[in-house]
């Protein structure tokens, strides 16, 4: 008899965690995007699909400044998500997550730690050339979560958006397949994003000064449990 769990039951296991963190993710997502439309002057830095229709929908009024805005924040993901999959794409092999994951999760933590200090030094009130920059680092660090979402390949769970996970909840239902990991993964992702909006909604009218700090307290604790995460194990020695 083996002394302890299989390689198959500790791969399980990695995988139930990694969507854990992923789920959480997903949560500080919600606020991130809550403090980017109602601070930073109606735009999204996570989510670049509605972005990019606040974009054309502001020039279509002419409103330049919005505009200006949207290309900021397309541009700052689209670099963190270029340097971050260059680092993610060496990693190799079927670990759930691998190094490289967490080492680009710290550089998101140190990206969202210079915008909660930028946040918090103005305030919680950026004029005109601080939300530029604000959302020039925000929209960096969101970038960099993207492409971890990526790299993982988790079914429905970018940690950004939620569209393909509300598809694949509502196919499932469709086919009487009300119960499953997908479905609970698909609903907790739906779950936690409207809830972290929400949560950013209410710090925002309450505690503006505080919200950067909560994105940042979210992600940091990912990253610290991922750490404990990369810990040695059979199955990742494989």
């Amino acid at each position: 008899m083996p002394d302890g769990p299989t390689d198959e039951v500790l791969l399980q296991q990695r995988r139930r965690f990694r969507d854990g963190l992923l789920i959480s993710l997903t949560f500080a997502t919600g606020i991130v995007d809550a403090t980017s439309y109602l601070g930073l002057g109606q735009i999204f830095t996570a989510n670049m699909t509605g972005n990019t229709v606040f974009f054309a929908i502001a020039v279509g009024e002419g409103n330049i400044l919005t505009a200006a805005r949207s290309v900021v924040a397309l541009v700052g993901f689209a670099v963190g998500a270029l340097v971050a999959s260059r680092h993610l794409d060496r990693a190799k092999g079927p670990d759930p997550w691998p190094r490289v994951v967490t080492e680009a999760l710290y550089a998101e933590i140190g990206i969202v730690a210079v915008f909660a200090i930028a946040w918090s030094w103005v305030g919680g009130r950026p004029g005109t050339t601080p939300s530029y920059l604000l959302i020039a680092v925000l929209s960096l660090g969101m970038g960099v979560q993207s492409a971890v979402g990526r790299r993982l390949a988790v079914p429905g769970v970018s940690t950004n958006v939620i569209t393909m996970a509300m598809t694949g909840l509502m196919a499932e239902l469709a086919a009487v397949g009300i119960s499953g990991p997908n479905v609970r993964r698909w609903g907790a992702a739906i779950l936690a994003l409207g809830l972290g909006a929400a949560l950013g909604t209410v710090l925002f009218v309450d505690a503006r000064i505080y919200l950067a700090f909560s994105i940042l307290a979210l992600v940091t604790g990912v990253g610290l449990a991922a750490t404990w995460h990369d810990r040695p194990t059979t199955a990742s020695r494989g």
